[in-house]
Formats: C-alpha cells, structure tokens, sequence
C-alpha cells in the first residue's frame, strides 16, 4: 500500500463524496470507466456536463450549490471520472489489463490539475524500468497525465514527519505553517518574517534535522495584501452599525484577554467562524494591533451560532498573536452573517470596546474548570413490564426545552461490566420496516425550566418483549432548546442510565 494520498487528493475526494457522488463509476478489465471512453472526452458545454453529472447521481440542487460557489462542473466531472483510477494507482494496484504498478521507490505521488484531470508523477527513473514504464503508457492511454518529479512520495513524507516530531523548533525558526505540496513536490513553508535571515535560519535547523532543503520551498507567510485586506475588514466592521449582536453584562479586561457576553437581538440565527481580530484607536481611526511574527494568520475551518434571542460567553486571550497591550482604547471584532447556515447573506459583526489602563491586570482571573452539563435529570421510573416502563424526567436548567428520549441501548445487568456504557453488550435490535429512529425517539413534549415530563417508554417493536431478568436503559434526553440558550439544542453531557427488573 502506498504511505497515504496527498492531501489534497484526500480533500478532492472527500468533497465529492460529500456531494453525493456515490459508487460512481465501476472499472472494467482494460481499466476503463463504465459509460466513458477510457481517453479524453468531448464536452460540448455546461448542459452535456449537467446531464453526464445528473446520470452520475448529481441533482439539480447540488449542481446549482456548485456553480454559485465557484466550483466548475467540469473540474468535478473529471475528478469523478478519474476517481477510480487514483484510488487504485495511490493503493499500488494496476489500472491496466498488464498488471504492472510503478514501482514505489520511483511514485512521487498523485493530483487532479485545475482541469481535474489526474496527474501522477514519477521520478525519471520510472521510464527506464519496464513494469514501471508499461504501467505510465497505460495511464497515458486513459488521459491521465504522467510528469516528472526529484523525490518520491515517501520521501516527502518522511520529512514532513520529521517537521511535525520537531514542531515547536520549527516554528521558533520562523514557519507559520509547513504542508505538502503534491503537485509541485515539495514541502511549503510559509515564513514569518520572510527575509534571508530566516531563511537561513531554518535552512539551519532542517541540516540539523537532515532533512533536505532541496524538498523546501519558501512562500511568504504575510504578504502585504494579506496585511491590506485584515485593514480593509476592520475598517468595515468598525464602521458597521453593530446594533444586533450586543454586548451584555459586566466585561473583564485583562492586558492579554477579555471576558465577556454577547446576546443575538437579531430575528435569524448568527453563524460565524474561529477568525477573530483586535483593532486600536489611534489618531482617530480604527487600525490593525500589529500581530506578532508567525501567528495571526492561519485558523481551524470550525462553525459556531448564537441563536436569535441567544446569549453566550466568551474568553479571548490574545498573547500568542498581539502580546501584552500597552494602555490605550480597544476593540474586539467577530464577523459573521446572520440567516440560514450557508454563507449568502451580507456580514454580521460583533463588537466589543474596551481599554486598557496602566491598572489593567497582566491577566484575566483564573477561569473555573467547566463541568459537564446535564440539562435533564431522572425523577422517577414505574409500572415496568416486559415491553416498556414509565418515566418522569426534570429540566434543571435555565431554558425551556422541546423534549425527546431516545433509547439508546438495553444491557442485561450481568453484561455492564465497566463504567462506560458503550464497552457494555448491548441487546440486538430487532428487523423493522423504515427508520429506527422512529421507534427510538420518545418521551416527546415540552419541559420548562424547572418542570417535569412523564411518558411512557415503549421498547417492544424494536427489542420485543423482554425475558425476565435484570436489565440497564440507556437513554439520551434533551432537544430543541429556547433562549437564552446560545445555540438552541440542549443535550446531556452524561447520558440517563436506569437499572430495572422484569419480573416472571
């Protein structure tokens, strides 16, 4: 088996699948595509695509999603048609009626060009070896493009190893962040500050890591148009009336972080990503604090909401990117758009002013270890038979609830041997017709804060009537929650676990 697909060969596929590409395409003996020509294709335009990627299993829907976010139908046709094809070529398997593979120490690895026609590239070795030679002019044959390359897949990889086993040295020499370049076979490291003193600098580290420098290619960490368009948007959300997502309660400032609470008095749910950012006040304009070097660029892709009428926390401390701030006037930006989750609506932004004076602490107060929260407890359960009991449940917190059980799994008592619940053996589910769901979710109604629920579980259509015996049900409460819930579903931390007997 090859190390693992490039990473972006992993990103390309994962999307399609989530598209709903599906079990695409089946490959025949002589290592063609069912309904394609195992060479190049003609398209004649965007309807010819549609039809091709409809028959695939596309709907108009997601065809539509594709186009108005930039994605060009004919980049995904060609990497469903190519999928196959990479999936065998990076698991070392032939593609063609020879049998052959090249050779793994002569594979540098795999990637769709901006066409999403397949690329492999080889080292140049790889034409002077006959299995490895046979196994490119098949490839060939069905459009797949074939270039030369100085290191190998493995190779690459190693040192990619190596940086990550040496992070934070590599980091000190002055990367912000260090990934695999497939198509241009090498390793990119973006520098902060990009100058030939770090340069030389973390050429120095990779000889006393030996790895080589040849697999390196330096880019420039923080251009200056990246430093124009981080100006650009804070000058926009300072600008902005702020007037939806406001500030509530008491603020604690320290000189490296801020506590506070935000409410949602918009009528749509605000969604908004990990990016954050500090602007000063400074002869009367709003302008970028100057991130220190290599941080403050590079976020998770991670999805937050606060829910119209929402109220949440929030604990930002900035000493990694800005340092400890110097006494002056302040301010917090978030930027998000409010309505539904895909991004289609114009910027939302939160903001919160605050200054720093001569007295601010260096740091905020300790912050108290978050537990657990469990929304819903169990009162009471009775009336067990062999198909079901009864149960009462209470919300213990602050928000109204629209309540459901689901039954999650039904242990006899001998078999719950340790302390989690999901290394227990659990009972069969019975063969049903449609959802299970549908006979697992229960216990539906709505549960104030404070109030209690009672219903009746009944677990006989997909467990049957159960043996005499002791027995542990596991269930999960919770569900729709109202504000000033900050996302607006409520769920246990810990699950509800009952033991009970059915008698003979």
């Amino acid at each position: 088996m090859r190390k693992q697909a490039s990473i972006i060969l992993v990103c390309l596929l994962i999307a399609a699948s989530l598209a709903g590409c599906g079990d695409y395409a089946r490959l025949n003996p002589n290592g063609s595509v069912d309904n394609e020509p195992p060479g190049g294709i003609e398209i004649t335009d965007e309807i010819d695509l549609r039809e091709r990627l409809m028959a695939m299993g596309h709907s108009d829907t997601e065809l539509n999603w594709m186009i108005d976010n930039g994605i060009s139908l004919e980049r995904i046709y060609n990497e469903i048609r190519f999928g196959k094809f990479a999936d065998r070529i990076n698991s070392n398997q032939p593609i063609g009626s020879s049998g052959e593979v090249i050779l793994s120490e002569y594979y540098g690895g795999i990637y769709y060009d901006d066409e999403g026609i397949l690329t492999v590239i080889v080292l140049e070795e790889a034409f002077n070896h006959a299995a490895s030679a046979i196994a490119i002019t098949e490839m060939k044959e069905l459009g797949i493009i074939v270039r030369t390359a100085r290191f190998t897949d493995r190779e690459l990889y190693k040192a990619i190893d190596t940086l990550n086993r040496i992070a934070e040295d590599v980091a000190a020499a002055g990367a912000s962040y260090w990934s695999l370049d497939t198509k241009g076979n090498r390793i990119i490291v973006g520098l902060d500050p990009f100058t030939d003193e770090q340069k030389a600098a973390f050429l120095d580290l990779l000889f006393s890591a030996s790895v080589d420098p040849a697999m390196i290619a330096f880019k420039q960490a923080v251009t200056q148009e990246m430093i124009d368009q981080r100006a650009e948007a804070i000058a926009s959300a300072t600008q902005s009336a702020g007037e939806r997502i406001l500030l509530v309660g008491d603020v604690e400032v320290s000189c490296t972080g801020i506590a506070f609470s935000l409410e949602n008095r918009a009528d749509s749910e605000f969604h908004y990503g990990e990016p954050w950012d500090l602007a000063c006040y400074i002869d009367g304009n709003w302008t970028p604090v100057p991130n220190l070097p290599r941080t403050g660029w590079t976020w998770t892709s991670m999805g937050y909401s606060l829910q119209s009428g929402g109220v949440k926390q929030y604990r930002q401390e900035w000493a990694r990117r800005f340092g400890e701030l110097s006494p002056g006037r302040y301010m917090y930006i978030r930027d998000g758009w409010l309505g539904e989750w895909q991004k289609n609506h114009d910027a939302a932004y939160a903001l919160v002013e605050f200054y720093i004076t001569e007295d601010s602490p260096e740091t905020l107060s300790a912050q108290r270890d978050e537990e657990q929260t469990d929304y819903i407890n169990l009162v009471a359960y009775s009336d067990v038979t062999p198909k079901g009991m009864s149960v009462v449940i209470e919300n213990a917190s602050k928000y109204d609830i629209e309540n459901s059980v689901q039954i999650v799994a039904i242990v006899h008592e001998k078999d719950a041997l340790s302390e989690d619940w999901f290394d227990w053996k659990r009972l069969d589910l019975l063969p049903i017709e449609g959802d299970y769901m549908d006979y697992l979710i229960q216990g539906k109604g709505f549960l104030p804060s404070g109030g209690q629920l009672g219903f009746r579980l009944d677990w006989e259509a997909v467990y049957g009537e159960l043996s005499p015996g002791d027995y542990r049900i596991v269930l999960s409460p919770g569900g729709r929650a109202y504000p000033p819930h900050p996302t607006g579903w409520a769920f246990n931390a810990n699950l509800l676990v009952i033991s009970f007997t059915v008698l003979g």
